[in-house]
């Protein structure tokens, strides 16, 4: 997949748009990552988890694949990373067109999916993702893949890097955003 210099110049427009300043940590984190094209895994739920993944990152999917059931009324929303190659590119491309759970496992299948490489609307989606994932890294420790990003029942922001020995813990924690 090669990326012509319309879908460059798409990718580094998104990239450059400025950031807003919100009041505290927690909704400035919630609104900046609500804005990238984020795949709701579950039902839509005031306590959610943005997961941060790589399509190529084995913890990732061992993270996907433990995440089927059992949530607690945790909803996860996937944001698209970590774009290594032409191909993994080309696989965020399509989770964040059809912003759908269905692609998201194809991924961690490793399917094979559909040349998006000129499709404009995806690569302004996937230049979104980037952006808020370059902004979520400088107020958080962003250390890789997956990053799961939450606030806990007092309202406080927290960040895990890979995958928490017990995730039944981790949902149990996960509190209300200040918003749906």
């Amino acid at each position: 997949m090669n990326l012509t210099r319309r879908a460059a110049l798409a990718m580094t427009l998104g990239m450059a748009l400025p950031i807003p300043a919100w009041a505290s940590a927690s909704s400035d984190m919630e609104a900046l990552l609500s804005e990238a094209p984020w795949i709701g895994d579950g039902e839509s739920s005031p306590r959610h988890i943005y997961v941060v993944y790589a399509p190529w990152c084995p913890v990732c999917k061992m993270l996907f694949q433990r995440t089927r059931s059992g949530r607690g009324g945790v909803q996860l929303r996937w944001i698209a990373g970590g774009a290594r190659d032409d191909h993994t590119m080309n696989q965020n491309l399509n989770v964040v067109a059809s912003r759908s759970l269905d692609t998201l496992t194809r991924v961690f299948r490793q399917e094979p999916m559909e040349d998006m490489s000129k499709n404009g609307s995806a690569l302004i989606r996937l230049a979104m993702s980037a952006m808020a994932i370059k902004e979520m890294a400088k107020r958080i420790e962003f250390t890789g893949y997956p990053t799961l990003i939450f606030v806990n029942g007092r309202g406080e922001l927290k960040s895990i890097a890979g995958v928490p020995g017990n995730l039944d813990a981790v949902f149990a924690a996960v509190g209300a955003w200040g918003k749906e």
